[in-house]
């Protein structure tokens, strides 16, 4: 009996037996098509072929869905689902699903860059490679009493709440989609953006979000505030940004996220001194790897047992394959 075919893209991603010993239930009953991130001419030729694909790295577009003619079911590597095109997917009846096994990662990553600004982190690596000495001038601050803003109150706000409450921060949140929380206040977001000692961003990216922290919402901020962003580059106005920085509107930001990804060379964000920048990459914990591998290999039985996965995206899809194994 023919096996399922799994195109898996960003090949160059996976480390020589990684997958096998990750997905030791499934590699045996599938075949695996890995596909690299820059190879199009083969990830067109392989969608006609796959029967399921492993998101990450590339956008799978309306096209692409249509070009795979044997596709039952997408599964992304983490999270988001943002490079997906959820809605062609669902008018082709097909299912998407998620792999959130990062949520205690990125909590703890966000409260890394909270605590490196508090603690005036950047300043303290360069005098230490300077070989300098401490002034009285030079001094950090204390989490506790300092307020955190969080916009988007799903998985991951709520980790970073229940961490910052831990420091004894106080906690503001704002998520049109959420109203009531015993870890922290939810407000208007031009009242969370005025109080903020750390604004934290955490929304899914959509056409909804994108953007949101532009000039406007930038100037709103305090000028000794940071803004934290380990959700998507997209929510953030990358060029208002860049100028709340120079111009002193903002203190400075903590970003493991871009517009572009990865980030070109020349991006002013780069090379700013009031700027913490990972190449989205704080997510990477053994642990969260294991996790989120552990999600997608169950998602991936689910659908080739013809069962909806447990983190299914677009539920209201109608499957053609529901009840249909291989």
């Amino acid at each position: 009996m023919k096996k399922p075919i799994i195109l898996m893209t960003q090949a160059e991603f996976y480390k020589p037996g990684w997958i096998e010993k990750h997905w030791p239930l499934l590699c045996p009953h599938v075949e695996l098509a890995f596909v690299p991130l820059a190879d199009e001419a083969v990830l067109c030729d392989t969608l006609k072929r796959a029967d399921l694909i492993y998101a990450r790295g590339f956008s799978i577009n309306a096209d692409m869905i249509a070009a795979a003619v044997n596709l039952r079911g997408i599964v992304t590597s983490g999270v988001g689902v943002d490079k997906i095109d959820v809605m062609a997917a669902s008018e082709h009846g097909i299912v998407v699903a998620n792999s959130p096994g990062n949520t205690q990662t990125m909590a703890e990553s966000t409260m890394l860059l909270v605590a490196a600004f508090a603690k005036n982190l950047l300043f303290w690596i360069d005098l230490g490679r300077a070989q300098q000495a401490p002034n009285s001038a030079m001094r950090g601050c204390e989490l506790s009493g300092q307020t955190i803003g969080l916009i988007g109150f799903g998985r991951i706000g709520k980790s970073v709440a229940r961490l910052a409450n831990a420091y004894d921060m106080k906690c503001l949140a704002y998520d049109p989609y959420e109203e009531v929380s015993d870890i922290a206040e939810f407000v208007p977001l031009d009242e969370l953006l005025m109080e903020s000692d750390f604004v934290s961003l955490h929304p899914l990216l959509t056409d909804e979000t994108r953007k949101m922290i532009d000039a406007e919402a930038l100037r709103s901020m305090k000028p000794t505030a940071y803004l934290i962003n380990t959700s998507r580059g997209g929510v953030v106005d990358e060029e208002a940004l860049i100028a709340a920085l120079r111009s002193g509107e903002i203190a400075g930001a903590g970003l493991d996220v871009f517009e572009v990804e990865p980030p070109c060379q020349n991006n002013p964000l780069l090379s700013m001194k009031n700027v913490i920048a990972t190449p989205h990459g704080l997510g990477q914990a053994n642990e969260s790897r294991r996790r989120c591998a552990e999600l997608s290999q169950t998602s991936f039985i689910s659908l080739i047992d013809g069962e909806m996965p447990i983190y299914t995206v677009n539920r209201d899809v109608e499957w053609q394959y529901a009840g249909r194994s291989f």
